[in-house]
């Protein structure tokens, strides 16, 4: 859906180059024509992958079309570092430290043995392309990265990072056309090791949890300042430093820190998702004040050295934005320059610049004013033609409105407190959502801040939000000069003095001593808080006439409301990458509390967007809804539904509604079935071995990233529609119904036991999962209109009925015409190794790894004990294949559409299956081979496999 509406004209005489980074973090693609950047977009965008670090195939491509040109049309390709210099560099740490990094060096050499040493090959090979490679030095693309794109006609610059080949910081002067390194530290005395090594230690994830780490600094005080300084860094007075290596495995090791660390700052590393605690506040504002401290002084020796007005700035570090903040108000330097991808990525862009200029000798221009990097909405956009064929094919309903009316419906949206997705013009380039992918909100309200962390990006409560401000009112709110320009969001600002709330000061010093951050976060700060941090600073992002549509946003909002900001985060849940097309800001608008989506000139509201059923009537309604899905379990009669009760307004029948769950559970009445009694005795195992908790899964925003590990469960979420009505047939502890509820999309689960539906209620009402339904009922008899839901699950419940032919026949009757029937079973082929190793337990007591190496992988005690009781004390299983259940599908009028594994070919999915477009139902044979090969293991856990059908 890559649009190639808007290519630029080509420029005259001007050469096509292709810069790429890949292989470490964050790999991207930019190209580069005549000297001008028009185009460049990291990988991940298009992978979905965050900060996918593979070859950037999709980036590269996208490149290619939005230049015009093809590969063999290009003057050279750069890559962004010298592979033979970091690999000299990995084998000389190894070996001055040999035995000890062993294992990280069995793991990371047999990557650079078979394709990264050969790089240029690589690339060759990987393009088809047989012209002139490049490999500038990793630091010289940071500083071309830095100086080419800025506004001055010379400047010093500075980049830092964790590391290149050998390098760690450097910095030199850019003139004219060319940059050139003049100092450098090298590894391993590295600030952005240092810095990772304290984000690992708090427990965030290294090389994307360090901007958790700078946003948690402020709660806490630097009371391991001096010890980190005394300890860890030796620092001098122009800013070099060395490091303390007997505290850190970084080196050569497979984490970041080690013993004697924990033993320096009192203990373990934090757990991720952990509570977080006075200490780890403080570690974090330690480390920030220390990383400052080197900045400036590091910045300071830069300008004495040079004599240079102007500092750029690039490498990971630079994205430190308080630090940033520091350097440039305590000088010496008059301006600051960041490259706004100023991590790995921008190593693309800095290598196909340094080949512009370095390599073809191509001049530069720069006026002093104006950078050149576009205000770096350099990836792809979208055309109107494009976005109305994706809304209908959904359909979605929307609105087309014209600018006017669009910009003015969105500002009136955002002065009465709604949620808006910006989706509008080329993606940015870099790490921040600059106005073209954006979350925006209004920044005067008191509870922005927490709902968006809470209910938009599902992610930590403390985080902070930027401010989007009108550039020619900027030094009206923040500590910042008339008109200074921050487009890229990398300055930190005070607010004034005359913008905070005067109470605020008393308020905070009270709950710091308390130590709970929810109630520190939700204080209001100044008469803009969502956008004020704990100590009154914000991540400015100037807006100008570069913004377009966004600007006369923010100015109506500004005519309407007196005030020239608005909150701005970037369009993603905060486990995923910023979204880059229709179809994935879409999804994410579905998949939060956003109230209204803007797609270029098209307004989708929340509120608009159709629901599948009604869960509950009033409470004094007397007749059925026809949008409701409850049926008397005894007649099959409507039900009337209600907080209170369950009502058959034909008969009188009256069933309990306790905690939230109808009670709808009656016996099985068919006399064959009854005899057995098994639903009775499966529904006293469960009841007697609940599975205990959500395993660690404690939010929405823990589940929804524990479903997106599972491709299955991704792929219901991607393809069931929203507005669809969604039945799950033994749900459980209702992970998966709870999963599929958020996204404004209504579902039930049913059970028979109510020990696990209760876990399931509980998650949904202390989460407002509002879409999310629970029901106790036997599904032989279950309480729900027959012919109702569009998508009917039962996964892993039929085999353990007396019949599960009858089961099936059963469950089927629930979906409607055209709609789906998706039934998992224990998968006759593959259970026979598990039920060689469950004989084996019932005749010797063996139990743990040693019996099932899946026991070992499943993490919580009282979660292990449970699976090991469903998969080894069970009193009731049975086993099937897909060719059986095919024949149940003739029985009942469904038809064949997909099967996991497959029933023909490859046995696996990848994340493009299409679940629902009928595909070969195979032969016996292919069915048989496909099945057998998943023996040993299982295909899924247990032994496991998947029907879809559709009712005909």
């Amino acid at each position: 859906m890559n649009s190639n509406s808007d290519l630029p004209a080509k420029p005259s005489g001007g050469a096509s180059i292709l810069g790429i980074s890949a292989f470490y973090h964050d790999s991207a693609a930019c190209l580069v024509q005549g000297g001008r950047v028009v185009a460049a977009a990291q990988e991940e965008r298009f992978s979905r992958t965050k900060h996918d670090s593979g070859f950037p195939r999709c980036a590269i491509d996208y490149c290619l079309r939005q230049g015009g040109v093809m590969v063999k049309d290009l003057a050279c390709v750069a890559f962004y570092e010298k592979p033979f210099l970091k690999f000299d560099r990995l084998l000389h740490s190894y070996l001055a430290c040999a035995p000890a990094g062993l294992k990280s060096f069995l793991k990371a050499m047999p990557l650079w043995v078979k394709d990264r040493i050969w790089m240029k090959a690589y690339i060759a090979s990987e393009l088809g392309y047989e012209g002139t490679i490049l490999f500038p030095e990793h630091h010289e693309s940071h500083a071309a990265s830095a100086f080419f794109p800025s506004p001055y006609p010379e400047a010093a610059f500075l980049t830092l990072d964790g590391v290149g080949e050998w390098t760690t910081t450097s910095f030199g002067v850019g003139q004219s056309n060319r940059v050139e390194i003049s100092h450098e530290l090298q590894f391993p005395h590295s600030l952005g090791l240092l810095y990772s090594a304290f984000t690992y230690y708090t427990g965030f994830t290294v090389n994307s949890g360090e901007y958790k780490l700078m946003g948690l600094a402020p709660y806490g005080e630097p009371a391991y300042k001096d010890l980190i300084l005394k300890e860890l860094v030796d620092l001098k007075e122009d800013g070099s430093f060395k490091l303390n290596m007997k505290y850190f495995d970084y080196a050569v090791g497979l984490t970041m820190t080690n013993a004697a660390f924990d033993g320096l700052f009192g203990g373990p590393p934090r757990k991720p998702e952990s509570r977080l605690t006075r200490r780890h506040m403080d570690l974090a504002r330690s480390i920030q004040a220390v990383t400052e401290e080197i900045m400036s002084r590091m910045a300071r020796h830069v300008h004495k050295l040079t004599g240079m007005k102007r500092l750029c700035l690039a490498g990971g570090v630079a994205l430190n934005c308080v630090a940033n903040g520091r350097v440039l108000r305590e000088g010496p330097f008059e301006d600051l320059w960041i490259q706004p991808a100023a991590g790995d990525a921008g190593g693309a862009l800095g290598a196909a610049l340094v080949a512009w200029h370095h390599y073809l000798g191509g001049l530069r221009q720069a006026d002093g004013r104006n950078d050149t990097q576009s205000a770096s909405l350099l990836g792809p956009r979208f055309t109107k033609e494009e976005i109305v064929r994706f809304l209908k094919s959904r359909h979605i309903r929307f609105e087309e409105l014209g600018e006017e009316e669009l910009t003015g419906q969105v500002a009136d949206l955002l002065a009465s407190e709604k949620v808006v997705g910006w989706f509008s013009g080329r993606m940015e380039f870099g790490p921040r959502a600059l106005g073209a992918r954006s979350i925006i909100g209004d920044a005067r309200s008191k509870k922005m801040q927490a709902v968006m962390n809470l209910k938009i990006k599902f992610r930590e409560s403390f985080r902070p939000f930027a401010p989007c401000v009108l550039r020619e009112r900027v030094h009206e709110w923040f500590g910042m000069r008339p008109n200074e320009d921050s487009p890229y969001m990398l300055l930190v600002a005070p607010v004034l003095d005359k913008h905070r709330n005067a109470h605020a000061t008393a308020e905070q010093d009270r709950l710091r001593q308390e130590g709970d951050l929810l109630k520190w976060v939700n204080v209001s700060r100044s008469s803009v808080p969502a956008i004020t941090h704990v100590d009154y600073s914000a991540r400015v992002q100037t807006v100008d006439e570069r913004h377009g549509r966004y600007r006369k946003v923010m100015e109506k909002f500004y005519q309407k409301t007196g005030c020239p900001i608005i909150v701005n985060t970037s369009f993603n849940l905060s486990w995923e990458p910023i979204v880059c097309t229709p179809e994935e800001a879409y999804r994410t608008f579905m998949q939060s509390e956003m109230d209204a989506l803007v797609l270029e000139d098209f307004l989708l509201l929340k509120a608009a967007q159709p629901l599948g059923f009604q869960d509950r009537s009033p409470a004094q309604s007397a007749k059925p809804d026809p949008l409701s899905p409850w049926a008397d379990p005894r007649s099959g009669e409507p039900l009337v539904v209600t907080e209170q009760d369950a009502v058959n307004p034909a008969s009188g029948t009256r069933y309990a509604v306790e905690e939230g769950i109808p009670r709808l559970f009656l016996p099985t009445d068919d006399a064959e079935l009854a005899h057995a009694d098994v639903t009775e005795i499966v529904k006293q195992f469960y009841e007697k071995t609940p599975f205990p908790n959500y395993e660690n899964v404690d939010n929405v925003r823990a589940l929804q990233e524990k479903a997106g590990r599972s491709l299955y469960a991704r792929l219901l979420d991607e393809q069931i529609p929203y507005e669809a009505r969604v039945v799950e047939i033994g749900c459980g502890t209702g992970q998966l119904t709870n999963f599929l509820s958020i996204a404004h999309r209504s579902v039930l689960g049913v059970d028979m036991c109510l020990n696990s539906l209760s876990l399931a209620h509980k998650f949904k009402t202390d989460h407002g999962l509002e879409r999310a339904s629970f029901a106790q009922m036997n599904l032989f008899r279950p309480g729900l209109k027959d012919g109702f839901f569009d998508y009917v699950i039962s996964n892993g419940v039929l085999h353990h009925t007396s019949d599960t032919r009858k089961a099936f026949a059963r469950i089927s009757r629930l979906a409607r015409p055209g709609g789906y029937v998706v039934v998992g079973l224990y998968n006759r082929y593959s259970r026979k190794l598990h039920q060689a190793r469950r004989g084996l337990y019932r005749w010797t007591g063996i139990t743990g790894r040693v019996l099932d190496p899946h026991f070992g992988r499943v993490s919580a005690e009282g979660k292990r004990e449970a699976w090991f009781q469903d998969q080894y004390c069970h009193p009731h299983e049975r086993c099937h294949t897909i060719g059986e259940v095919m024949g149940w599908l003739e029985e009942n009028n469904l038809e064949f559409v997909n099967s996991i594994p497959k029933p023909t070919g490859s046995m696996v999915f990848d994340s493009q299956e299409r679940l629902f477009e009928k595909k070969p139902p195979g032969t016996r044979l292919s069915r048989a081979w496909n099945q057998s090969r998943s023996v040993l293991g299982g295909y899924r856990e247990g032994g496991f496999f998947i029907v879809i059908a559709r009712r005909r």
